[in-house]
Formats: C-alpha cells, structure tokens, sequence
C-alpha cells in the first residue's frame, strides 16, 4: 500500500536563518504543514514564501486531528509537522500523530535542524558524552524535589526547560539538594539577547537579577560526582528550611538531609534543635 508522507521538520529555535535548505524545500512542496500555534508558524512561512496550508494541532484537539491527518495521508498527500521553535515532540505535541502513522503504516522522516536541547548542552561547557532530557520540572515543591533527586542519583548532566517565573526557586532546590552543583542557565539561545550564566547553582542564582530575568531559560545541570567538599551548619539549615517550606516534617527533613550530605543522622539532628530553637 503506497501512502504519503509525514515529515517531522526542525524550524529555528530563535534566529530565522537556523533552518536547513532541506526543511525549507519540504515545507514548499507540503500539501499540508501541522502547527502547534498557526500564528507562529505562519511568520516563519512568509518569511521564506511558503505557501502551504496550515492544521492547527495542540493538547486540546489532538484526537480530531489525528483522524484528520491519518485520514489525509492515506490519500497520499504530503504533510509537514512543525513544533513553534526547534525540533517537534521534544516537549512539544506531535508523538500521537507520529504513533498513529506508525501503528497504519504511513511513512514517516525526519528533517533534523536547531534543537534547544543540544544548543545548550554544548554550551555548557559540561561533559555531553551522557545525559538526560527533563523537559519541565513539577512545578510543585515536592514533586520538583523528587525529579532532582532522580537527576543527581542518575550521575548524568541534564537538561531542564524553566519559566522566567520559577528558574530562581529551580536552582534555589538544586543548591540545596546538590550543594555545589555547577550549572549553565542559558537564556533566549540564539537570540539577539542571548546570555550565559555558569556557576554553581546558588551563585548563578543571584546573577538572574530581575532586569534579565524575561524570555526563555534552559538550566544544564552538570554530572553529579557526589559532596567535593563538608557540608557546612549553614548549609544543612539551608536545606532543612527548604525542605520544609514545602510541608516535609521536620524528622523527615532531618533524614533526607542526613543522606542529601551524607552526615550522621543525629548531627543533622542537633542542627535541627537549633533551629527550632529560634523561631
């Protein structure tokens, strides 16, 4: 059975001119291109005279779309997906769409281009070798805690997406559950305003002033190696507040600041007391 072809197609992730001849070719002979908002889309496709119709595709009509589109390929046209910037499904919609033309035997290619991910992972400075996508943390306290957790027992460096409105309490919970992990805050990557930080993550955390704190952020986290160094009275207190700003108990606080700084429990413990204390 001879179908059409859906094409996944990496678009800029900030400068206009980071797309391949390939991807502008294909987006040309689309019959269709599925956008994640149309409007967006729609700047990038003028700007290189692109003509094809547009599908608006999102979280709220995915299922509709998605017989729409099969149905459509199966009539051998030739369909372009697209995400708003970079390459689509990496926290972007898409992947049902690839699933179902998979599952019905629709062919389906790749045009690789910008990706965010790898642009920050290489500027870091950090060992690229391994490491993991996270996308956006929880934005719950707890639920945050728990994937960071998962990131430093993984010993990978790992990429986060975060919100100009939460990239300082982010890296507030990294320093206190990586004392001394060093970080690269990458924001708005290739645009005209674009700006490295590089530091630990508590020191990177007071260099994000307000003035720059606008756009897009991408926190890389380097490869955990575990504590360089003892942890201080002050850091543990740190990390007991931290811990439960957010509803942890005190003794349980205590125990996973205990093995957050590998400290005998009933050290931690007298911090704790002192702290109490002084409330």
């Amino acid at each position: 059975m001879t179908t059409g072809t859906l094409y996944i197609v990496s678009t800029p992730i900030g400068n206009m001119k980071d797309i391949t001849y390939r991807a502008v070719e294909t987006l040309k002979e689309s019959d269709y291109i599925i956008a994640e908002d149309t409007r967006v889309t729609q700047k990038l496709l003028n700007h290189y005279g692109i003509t094809s119709n547009l599908i608006s595709y999102h979280k709220f009509n995915e299922k509709e779309r998605e017989a729409q589109i099969t149905g459509l390929l199966m009539d051998r046209v030739k369909i372009s997906l697209v995400s708003d910037a970079g390459t689509p499904l990496m926290s972007d919609p898409g992947f049902n769409i690839v699933k179902a033309c998979i599952e019905n035997g629709i062919r389906v290619e790749t045009i690789p281009g910008a990706s965010s991910i790898l642009s920050s992972l290489v500027l870091s400075g950090f060992d690229p070798d391994r490491f993991l996508f996270y996308g956006f943390l929880e934005k719950s306290g707890a639920s945050k805690k728990e994937e960071l957790q998962a990131i430093k027992k993984s010993g990978y460096t790992a990429v986060v997406f975060e919100s100009p409105h939460r990239v300082k309490d982010t890296l507030g919970c990294i320093a206190g559950i990586m004392p001394g992990a060093r970080v690269a805050v990458v924001k708005e990557i290739t645009k005209i305003y674009e700006r490295v930080f590089r530091g630990t993550a508590a020191d990177v955390a007071t260099m994000l002033t307000d003035d720059v704190l606008k756009g897009e952020f991408i926190i890389v986290i380097a490869a955990w190696a575990g504590k360089t160094e003892k942890a201080g009275e002050a850091d543990v207190e740190k990390a007991l507040l931290e811990l439960t700003k957010d509803g942890m108990s005190m003794s349980g606080a205590v125990k996973e600041a205990a093995n957050m700084f590998d400290m005998p429990k009933n050290e931690v413990y007298k911090i704790s007391t002192r702290l109490k204390k002084e409330e």
